[in-house]
């Protein structure tokens, strides 16, 4: 009994000692606030008024010295100046109508800030991890570095229309911050002022605000929707980066930029309008959205972004503006259901990467300004049957267009100068290359697994073939070479290939020369006159599928032009009219070798075609 007593006795004494203590004074001497309250109400009292003025000394004794303060209102104070040690930090100088520099400890609940303050200085709030409410006062302009940094319970904050910038880290780690106000007067919300303000749910940044700072709102998980202004000119680098439930954004119309990983994980981002104004969309910027199902690249953008949109996994329509002059590295890695795909004529290179995994991708025009193809820029398109390379393009890079392996025609036009290692290995259901005159290496494994290829031409400026090029290439029975001296051949370059029953066809007069040449001389080796081998010239035109039974199509054709397929022997065995995408028969011819000429207005194009 006695201990239930003692017990209750207990309860009612600390909540006696936890009820609020108010009071209210006046200082008319700034610096002596400490000395007009007691010692006991230094540790009892909850709430407090203070009129009069205050100075930093002050500030330093209400954190450190009112060891229970909750509420303070000091609406009716004015600031003054101070200079000495005996401040709230290690400065030695504090303006007036300033709140100082970590003004306040943890226990802080609400404040009410004077109308004559006019900056909230670094850090004023930091830590203030119980601090709930804040009203800011009119006159306010600057909102200072960190000043409300990890206050994880404010859940409200407005920011009048006298504030003009928002400085980094202001409100980092507000991680129950529902409801923001922006004032129409702020032009500037620096590095991360928002970062981490999970509970955020909706955004509106003025037209006064002219950039949003390096992840001013990463990492604002509940942020679902956010307008940008039509001042904004620049996205910082982040800005928007994790920020998982943002579903729809408003970009303003003078935005000239957008930053690095700006909107990077954004995956519930389901469509995004690039305002014409936008030059630059830099590396990762909308990385991971995998909500996104169509976008246009302005023709103002110059350059694309490494990883710009890479693993866009549900993007499905693609327009990239007529001035872009560059595709970054992975640009559109894992676009799992991109389709089709034209680069314009303004894109000088395609990076490595940049269409890597867009196994739903089915066709590619790559303009004719495209001077390099980057290391496995559609490798693993396991989709893609139809690739227009233009004359403009010099080298291939390594693994290209690996394991494309519904590839059933390529061209490789005479500016081809170097084919990069297996740059279309596993293209398995390739039937016939033609490495063009300008080319002078072909790299290792560069048709490697190649298992439908059927023919080969071979340019005569190839001097060197890399080891595995041509390996399992295991339906090869024909291979045209120019070379008049045989072509040097790294070790394994036909491994598992059956020479003997494959016709290499060689120039008049070198037969002996391939005979005695390591691994050449396991062929059954023809001689054929140079001009009776199709040759490749400049116009993108391919002819599919090939080796046909019954027909092949044309594609890449400009305006009417006329057909003429003949033998090797240059009889002519049929002659029509044709234009792209036309079907020709040949169910009538047997099987064999044919050559197809079709004379366009840019001059005459020959094609061998294997009849099986």
């Amino acid at each position: 009994m006695k201990k239930n007593i003692l017990l209750i006795v207990s309860l009612i004494f600390a909540s006696f000692m936890n009820a609020a203590v108010s009071k209210t004074v006046n200082v008319t001497t700034a610096g002596t606030l400490r000395t007009l309250l007691t010692s006991a109400e230094m540790t009892t009292v909850t709430n407090l008024t203070v009129t009069g003025s205050i100075d930093a000394q002050d500030f330093k004794f209400m954190r450190d010295g009112i060891t229970n303060l909750a509420v303070l209102d000091i609406s009716e104070v004015t600031i003054q100046a101070y200079n000495g040690t005996g401040g709230t930090s290690t400065a030695t100088s504090y303006p007036a109508n300033e709140m100082p520099e970590h003004s306040f400890n943890l226990k802080l609940v609400n404040i009410t800030i004077p109308n004559s303050v006019t900056s909230i200085g670094v850090q004023a709030f930091y830590g203030c991890y119980s601090l709930t409410s804040v009203t800011i006062g009119n006159s306010v302009t600057s909102i200072g570095y960190g000043a409300f940094y990890s206050c994880s319970r404010l859940t409200s904050v407005t920011i009048g229309n006298s504030v003009t910038s928002i400085g980094s880290y202001a409100f980092y780690n507000c991680s129950r911050l529902t409801s923001i106000t922006i004032g129409n007067s702020v032009t500037s919300i620096e590095d991360n002022a928002f970062y981490c303000c999970s509970g955020l749910t909706a955004l509106t940044i003025p037209n006064s605000v002219t950039s949003i700072g390096v992840g001013s709102f990463e990492g604002c998980g509940d942020l679902a929707s956010v307008t940008v202004g039509n001042s904004v000119k620049s996205i910082g680098a982040n800005a928007f980066k994790s920020c998982i439930r943002l579903t729809s954004i408003t970009i303003g119309n003078s935005v000239k930029s957008i930053g690095d990983w700006a909107f990077y994980d954004c995956n519930r981002l389901t469509s995004v309008i690039i305002p014409d104004s936008v030059v630059f969309i830099g590396g990762q910027a909308f990385g991971n959205c995998d909500g996104i199902t169509s976008v246009t690249i302005p023709n103002l953008v110059t350059s694309i972004g490494v990883g710009s949109f890479s693993s866009c996994s549900r993007l499905t329509s693609l327009t990239i503006g007529n001035s872009v002059k560059s595709i970054g590295a992975s640009a559109f890695y894992g676009c799992y259901s991109l389709t089709s795909v034209t680069i314009p004529n303004s894109v000088t290179s395609i990076g490595d990467n940049t269409f890597y995994s867009c196994s739903m991708l089915t066709s590619v025009m790559i303009g004719n300004s495209v001077t390099s193809i980057g290391t496995s820029a559609f490798r693993d398109c396991g989709g893609l049957t139809i690739v227009t390379i233009p004359n403009s393009v010099t080298s291939i890079g390594n693994y290209a267009f690996y394991g494309c392996d519904r590839l059933a025609s390529i061209t490789i036009p005479n500016s081809v100068t170097s084919i990069g290692n297996n740059a279309f290995s596993s293209c398995s259901r390739l039937t016939s290359v033609t490495i063009p005159n300008s080319v002078t290496s072909i790299g290792d494994g560069a048709f490697g697994g190649c298992s439908k290829l059927a023919s080969i031409t071979i340019g005569n400026s190839v001097t060197s073939i890399g080891n595995w090029t041509f390996s399992s290439c295991s339906s090869l029975t024909s291979i045209y070479s120019y070379a008049t001296t045989p072509i040097v051949l790294s070790s394994g370059a036909f491994s598992y290939v059956n020479m003997y029953a494959c016709t290499l066809y060689v120039p008049i007069g070198s037969k002996s020369a391939y005979q005695a040449a390591p691994i050449w001389g396991d062929f059954n080796i023809v001689e054929m006159e140079p001009s009776a081998i199709p040759t490749l010239v400049s116009e993108a035109v391919n002819i599919y599928p090939n080796p046909t039974t019954n027909g092949f199509q044309i594609n890449g054709l400009e305006g009417l032009s006329t057909l003429t397929l003949t033998d090797l022997s240059g009889k002519v065995l049929l002659t029509k009219q044709v234009k792209t995408n036309e079907y020709v028969s040949v169910g009538f011819l047997p099987k064999g070798i044919y050559i197809v000429k079709i004379a366009t207005e840019k001059g005459a194009i020959k094609r061998k075609v294997l009849k099986k």
